[in-house]
């Protein structure tokens, strides 16, 4: 997913990282921010245990989810938001916290 959105965007390299609890949830924000931008992700419903985990990039990976609704994101905000996260998502891997993320709510 996060290879994706990346392609998306038309930046490259590729992110292409190991994917742990911290980069999981610096990506959940990133596709929760892509959605105030383009309103694309609407479907996309909030991980039930409160913060994204990697259980729930791949559950929506595994189903086809995202990837069907890939084309409806705008490629302007996929780029603005990974310009802003990618940093965040880069130190996640390595397990360094630097930015303080939103409070997840179960709604």
């Amino acid at each position: 997913m996060i290879q994706a959105l990346y392609r998306l965007a038309g930046i490259t390299p590729v992110w292409d990282g190991a994917v742990n609890q911290r980069v999981a949830e610096v990506f959940g924000t990133m596709l929760f921010e892509t959605q105030k931008c383009s309103r694309a992700f609407a479907w996309a419903p909030k991980p039930s245990g409160g913060k994204p985990s990697p259980f729930w990039l791949i559950t929506y990976l595994g189903n086809g989810i995202f990837q069907t609704h890939l084309g409806r994101l705008s490629m302007t905000c996929a780029r603005q938001v990974i310009r802003s996260w990618q940093s965040e998502l880069n130190l996640a891997e390595m397990g360094i916290a630097h930015r303080k993320l939103p409070v997840w709510e179960n709604t």
